[in-house]
């Protein structure tokens, strides 16, 4: 990043209190403790701490300048030190970031979806590597926050943008989109997520679609191609849509999967042409991350061979689908960066297709943040659990009693199914329970942190 403070002045709509408008900014931060010599700060103000209190600390790390919503600030600045007065911290970067986007002529693709949308932005970003310079969004930075910083980060050597997108109400997607103003938009599914705040799968679904509110003549949209619901959601916003999945309509349409060699096979149509993909993920539910990311990629220009061979050398990372082998032949699958319904009976499949001589296990924790279908969710996940012949159900947490219940119903002995309110509560039970030759399964909702658990377990059977 080089830009003059004046630019930064003008897209803000601040006001200069102190310092030179000639004076040149190299990067952005909102966290004191990481500010760099020549970086802008942004004084945020959180709910148990305010940027405004570590001015000190920003100019004594290097700041150029300081952007703050608070007039008295002035008087802290002394002699050399730069200082923007703005209304509001938060929508200063967001303008910013508006303003510093429209200064690259490259592809922006926006990810988005209830499930999956992180390992999708992932795989894509690994497809379009290949070929191009490639920035994309790390860790959470998908929301009003994480967005425009990530922005911030382009420099003249990027030729295409991967953005994550998360929301959790109606007018979230449309307001990240006006700052990211990208040229293509993947919408990868609509899930029961985030039904506290949305009440049905019909506003998850035009919730996703404002995300292609903003693509102009020439931009294109990549849709999941199985979904009546959000297939119906898009039929407001112009431009061309490409379709992935199994449907017949989908112009990127999956025929097969087949689990072999550690990892997923799919055979599909791509654009008329029959190909074949590998994932060393073996998981089907990864089929259609992997689909949409390669159909992406494949669209922004990237050849088959080399989505084909960046596919080879895909790794999710931990907690999503981590395997680890245990010494007597059993494995633990670390899959607890997150979780919902959906996501559940998918690992439940998955850890049947991947289990060996030993028992199978189920660890599983609370799901959050799926309103009024919260206990009929826990309960689908009970059931599931039976049909996927799970030897041993262990439930963690207040909801997670409805799985146990439901498991029960559906046909699982009670000795089979255990229910703890808490992680600690279990531990010894596992440890009693489990041995290094049983394949087990360790899932929840990131608010869990069941990973310590999974964690524990791993280092008993060392």
């Amino acid at each position: 990043m080089y830009l003059e403070l004046g630019f930064v002045v003008d897209s803000i709509k601040g006001k200069l209190l102190a310092g030179n408008e000639k004076t040149i900014v190299s990067g952005v931060e909102i966290d004191s403790r990481r500010v760099k010599p020549g970086y802008l700060f942004f004084a945020f103000k959180g709910e148990s701490s305010d940027g405004h209190d570590f001015l000190e600390d920003a100019w004594r790390n290097g700041a150029a300048v300081v952007v703050v919503s608070r007039g008295d600030c002035l008087t802290k600045a002394g002699p050399g030190k730069a200082l923007i007065l703005v209304n509001d911290t938060l929508d200063a970067l967001q303008d910013l970031a508006a303003a510093y986007r429209r200064s690259f002529n490259i592809p922006v693709v926006a990810v988005t979806g209830s499930v999956g949308k992180t390992s999708t932005k992932d795989v894509l970003a690994l497809c379009l590597q290949s070929r191009f310079k490639t920035l994309k969004s790390s860790g959470n930075y998908n929301n009003e926050i994480g967005l425009p910083l990530t922005l911030l980060q382009l420099d003249e050597t990027h030729q295409v943008a991967v953005l994550e997108m998360a929301m959790r109400g109606r007018g979230e997607l449309l307001q990240l989109a006006a700052i990211a103003q990208p040229s293509a938009a993947l919408i990868s599914n609509v899930e029961k997520v985030h039904l506290e705040t949305l009440g049905s799968l019909e506003n998850i679904a035009r919730a996703k679609a404002e995300v292609l509110a903003t693509l102009r003549t020439g931009d294109f949209a990549l849709i999941n191609g199985d979904s009546p619901l959000l297939e119906e959601a898009v039929r407001p916003y112009a431009g061309k849509k490409y379709r992935f999945g199994y449907s017949k309509s989908c112009d990127f349409r999956i025929e097969e999967t087949t689990i072999r060699n550690q990892g997923i096979e799919i055979s599909l149509i791509c654009l008329g042409q029959p190909e074949k993909l590998f994932l060393p993920l073996p998981s089907r539910r990864w089929a259609m991350n992997a689909v949409a990311a390669a159909a992406m990629a494949f669209l922004l220009g990237v050849s088959v061979e080399e989505i084909k061979s960046s596919l080879l050398n895909f790794n999710p990372g931990s907690q999503r689908l981590e395997i680890i082998p245990l010494p007597a032949g059993g494995k633990i699958i670390n899959d607890t960066y997150n979780a919902n319904t959906l996501s559940m009976i998918n690992a439940l499949e998955t850890s049947r297709e991947l289990r060996g001589k030993g028992k199978l296990a189920a660890v599983l924790g609370d799901m959050l943040e799926l309103g009024d279908y919260e206990q009929e969710g826990h309960r689908e996940v009970g059931r599931h659990a039976v049909k996927n012949q799970v030897d041993l159900l262990i439930c963690i947490g207040e909801r997670a009693a409805w799985m146990a219940e439901a498991a029960r119903a559906a046909g699982m002995a009670g000795e089979q199914v255990k229910h703890y309110l808490s992680k600690e509560e279990s531990i010894e039970f596992l440890k009693q329970s489990l041995s290094s030759s049983d394949t087990i399964l360790f899932k929840a909702s990131r608010g869990m942190q069941l990973e310590s658990l999974a964690e524990e377990i791993r280092s008993y059977f060392k």
